[in-house]
């Protein structure tokens, strides 16, 4: 079993914390948020994330297709609200950006365990979030964009 501290470190890393926001026609919206949390490593290294994937007991490790990579995500919402989320919170991230990317999405997986982002002002609100966390990333662009194109 993987020390805590080591998988927090890690995570440290090689992890990210995101949410794509991308157009779907779902039930009541024509928007799919989906958080995710995720760790890449190298073909040789990849044993690394099954043993991630046991230590939490959930998400799956699958290659890259971009690059010569595997990684382990877990996408599901109650798995990230029940499994990663307390995680973080009981041995947090030292690094400033990945504490901000953590906790928008903290922030984006509470509007969604509400249903709000269900509605306009629910995505609306996920969008000033994504916008907040990352004011000088390249997505910039694609959220401006995107509040266009929903009308928000």
């Amino acid at each position: 079993m993987l020390n805590p501290y080591y998988v927090t470190g890690f995570t440290e890393g090689e992890g990210s914390f995101y949410v794509s926001v991308s157009p779907r026609k779902l039930e009541q919206v024509e928007w799919e948020i989906r958080p995710t949390f995720s760790l890449s490593q190298n073909k040789e290294n990849r044993g690394i994330l099954y043993q991630v994937k046991d230590f939490f007991g959930c998400g799956s490790v699958r290659p890259s297709r971009k690059d010569d990579t595997y990684r382990f995500e877990v996408r599901s919402l109650k798995e990230i609200n029940d499994k990663i989320l307390p995680h973080f919170r009981k041995f947090p991230l030292v690094s400033p950006g990945k504490k901000r990317d953590f906790e928008a999405l903290c922030n984006v997986v509470e509007i969604m365990l509400q249903k709000r982002h269900l509605g306009k002002e629910g995505l609306e609100e996920i969008l000033q979030i994504l916008l907040k966390s990352r004011p000088d990333s390249k997505r910039i662009y694609n959220m401006k964009k995107l509040r266009e194109l929903m009308n928000v």
